[in-house]
C-alpha cells in the first residue's frame, strides 16, 4: 500500500478541485454560480507481480551397495528379504487392531468438534479511539467530538469500519485543503452513526475506491459533502447534506448508488455526475439549489427516478438541453418542475 505524503495530497485535492470548479463555469449557461467540477484522477492499474516456480525438492533412492563378491550380495539378498517378511507381518497385526477398534459416530464426531470451538477462546473485538490526522483500520469508534487543524481520518486499510457515534468531525473551513474523511485506495469502507462532519474542502473524499459505504452522517458547511472520483460501488445513503457548495460530486465513477439523502441549500448543486456511468439517483429530496440534479455529456446509462426536486433555479438539467438518447440516462417518476430537455418531469 503506497503512502500519500499530505503535501503531495493536499496539491493533488487543490488542484482536482480548481480544474473541477473551472470546469463548472463552462458547463452551466444558467447563471454565473452555475458551477459543475471535474478532477484529475489517478487510475492506478493493477501491478501482478509474476510469482517464482517453487523449488523442487526431489528425493531419488538408489542402490549404492559397493559388493566386494557374489557372497555378499547374497547375504545381504536374504537379509533384506527377512526384513521385509517382518515388515509385512507387522502391517498386517497393525491392520486387524484398527478394524478391531470401535468406529466413532459422526453425530458424536461432530459434538467433539463443537465442545473444541467452546473451549477455545473468543478473539475479543479491538475498537480504535482516533484523534485527528489519524491514519486507522479495522474497528474505530469516536467517544468525542473532534476538532481538527488538518485532515480528519485517514483510512489505512481495507475492511475499515467508522463508527461516529453521535460525534463530530470539525475541520479549519471549507476554504482549507483538508478532508473530514479520506478513503484512497480501499476495499469495503463503511462510515456511519449518526455524526457530524463540517468545515473541510471535502467531507468524505473517496478515490479509486471500491465498495464504500456511508449512511446516517450529518454533512454540512463543506465545499463538497461527498466527493467520489475513481469509485466503484459506493453506496451514500440517508444522509442529511445541507449547506455545502456541491451535496454530492461523482467523477469517474461507476455504479454508485445516491439514495433517500436529503440535500437541502447546497449553493451549486445537490448531486453532480461528472464521466460517471451505471449510476443511480434513487429516492432523494434536493432543494434550494442552482441545479438539483446535473449530469454532463460523458456521464451516460445512469438511472435518475423517483426523487422529489423542487424550488431549484433548475431541477433537473441532463447536459445542458442534451437530449436523453445522445447520453442515454433514463429519467422516470420525478416530481419537479423545471428539466433540460423539457419532459424529465412528472407530467411535463
Amino acid at each position: 500500500m503506497k503512502v500519500v505524503k499530505p503535501c503531495c495530497k493536499n496539491l493533488l485535492l487543490n488542484s482536482s478541485l480548481t480544474i473541477l470548479f473551472f470546469s463548472i463555469l463552462l458547463q452551466f449557461p444558467l447563471s454565473a454560480n452555475n458551477i459543475v467540477f471535474s478532477s484529475t484522477v489517478n487510475n492506478t492499474a493493477d501491478i501482478r507481480v509474476s510469482q517464482p516456480e517453487p523449488d523442487r525438492n526431489i528425493i531419488t533412492s538408489q542402490n549404492t551397495g559397493n559388493s566386494k563378491s557374489n557372497t555378499n550380495d547374497n547375504n545381504q539378498n536374504q537379509i533384506g528379504q527377512e526384513q521385509t517378511s517382518k515388515i509385512s507381518l507387522q502391517d498386517e497385526e497393525k491392520n486387524e487392531k484398527t478394524s478391531e477398534a470401535p468406529q466413532a459416530s459422526q453425530e458424536e464426531v461432530n459434538q467433539l468438534s463443537e465442545e473444541a470451538d467452546e473451549e477455545l477462546p473468543q478473539q475479543p473485538v479491538v475498537e480504535i479511539h482516533p484523534a485527528c490526522g489519524q491514519n486507522v483500520q479495522g474497528n474505530v469508534k469516536l467517544t468525542s467530538n473532534l476538532i481538527c487543524k488538518s485532515d480528519g481520518l485517514i483510512v489505512g486499510a481495507n475492511n475499515t469500519t467508522i463508527d461516529m457515534n453521535g460525534f463530530s468531525i470539525k475541520g479549519p473551513g471549507p476554504d482549507s485543503n483538508k478532508v473530514g474523511i479520506m478513503i484512497g485506495g480501499q476495499h469495503n469502507v463503511t462510515v456511519s452513526g449518526n455524526g457530524i462532519i463540517t468545515g473541510f474542502q471535502s467531507g468524505i473524499y473517496l478515490s479509486g475506491s471500491t465498495d464504500v459505504f456511508a449512511h446516517d452522517i450529518n454533512t454540512n458547511d463543506n465545499k463538497v459533502a461527498f466527493y467520489v472520483t475513481g469509485g466503484d460501488n459506493a453506496e451514500i445513503t440517508n444522509n442529511m447534506i445541507n449547506h455545502n457548495t456541491i451535496g454530492v460530486a461523482l467523477h469517474s465513477s461507476d455504479s454508485a448508488d445516491i439514495k433517500y439523502n436529503q440535500l437541502s441549500q447546497n449553493r451549486l448543486s445537490g448531486v453532480t455526475l461528472i464521466n460517471t456511468a451505471n449510476s443511480l439517483i434513487n429516492g432523494n429530496n434536493i432543494l434550494n439549489t442552482t441545479n438539483g440534479i446535473f449530469l454532463d455529456t460523458q456521464s451516460s446509462l445512469n438511472h435518475i427516478d423517483f426523487n422529489n426536486v423542487f424550488n431549484n433555479v433548475l431541477d433537473i438539467n441532463n447536459a445542458n438541453n442534451l437530449p436523453i438518447n445522445i447520453n442515454n440516462n433514463d429519467y422516470a417518476n420525478n416530481n419537479c418542475v423545471t428539466s433540460l430537455p423539457s419532459g424529465l418531469c412528472i407530467g411535463r
